[in-house]
């Protein structure tokens, strides 16, 4: 879990403790850090305090949520009066997670909260399209297939997800085709592609962050792997077809016989 954070000093010294090492938490000093973060690093969550002094106010915290909607974000705050009124006035923006320091912020209850937040929709759909045959792969397989779709970031080459499954690239392989799967090669690429056409919904980002947050080299490289694996490229597919028919596009790729020798 990627977790941005713009907090007072205490604040975000307890959150640091809620996470632990685990997950990965950026600390930033302001709005347009915080917003720069948002689009061209992963970040499944934001953690703001929107009466902090002068720059992160409701107008911001509500134009964070408009842009950037496969982004969560929580409020975490003390119990002010003050506090009390940005609240209720961005409750009424659709604000749904808020946290009090010293009254719900208890290390494991807060932590729970988080982890129950970055379910990303579309690499749920994925799951539950490919459930059928990742059900005939041993549990460690369907594991670490489960935390690369959550995680895509962290599996950039089909060795990356040999390893979160302990085994060889080749028993991999092996294990994938009896499930059914075109490649290793593909199944990796649907991760991040599915994950790059999740952010490119969110009205404030350009392909360049998304090839960015996700790790490829260059816009160009994106393009490719998505019009290999949905048949569309990345601004084609934002506007013409909506999250069900492309991950229905992606799944069945998985499974088309392959064209040619993959090889990563």
């Amino acid at each position: 879990m990627d977790v941005v954070a713009y907090l007072p000093p205490p604040l975000m010294s307890h959150l640091r403790v809620v996470l632990g090492e685990e997950h990965q938490l950026t600390p930033v000093a302001g709005w347009e850090e915080l917003e720069a973060t948002v689009r061209r690093r992963p970040a499944d969550i934001a953690v703001v305090d929107p009466t902090q002094p002068g720059t992160l106010r409701v107008a911001e915290t509500a134009l964070l949520r408009q842009r950037y909607p496969s982004v969560r974000v929580v409020v975490y705050t003390q119990l002010s009066p003050s506090a009390m009124r940005v609240v209720v006035e961005l409750a009424r923006n659709g604000l749904e997670h808020v946290v009090l320091h010293r009254f719900d912020d208890d290390p494991r209850r807060f932590g729970e909260l988080l982890s129950q937040l970055p379910g990303h929709t579309l690499g749920e759909m994925l799951l539950h399209r490919l459930r059928e045959s990742l059900e005939r792969t041993p549990p460690r397989v369907a594991g670490a297939i489960g935390r690369m779709i959550r995680t895509p970031r962290q599996y950039s080459a089909v060795d990356d997800l040999a390893a979160g499954a302990g085994m060889t690239r080749r028993q991999l392989y092996r294990v994938l085709e009896a499930a059914g799967f075109t490649s290793p090669r593909l199944l990796v690429q649907a991760a991040r592609v599915v994950r790059a056409f999740a952010y490119l919904r969110d009205p404030g980002r350009l392909l360049e962050d998304v090839s960015a947050k996700l790790g490829y080299s260059e816009p160009r490289v994106l393009n490719r792997v998505m019009l290999e694996l949905a048949g569309m490229r990345p601004l084609e597919a934002r506007g013409a077809i909506d999250s069900e028919e492309f991950v229905e596009r992606v799944a069945t790729r998985l499974f088309a016989p392959a064209l040619e020798l993959d090889d990563m």
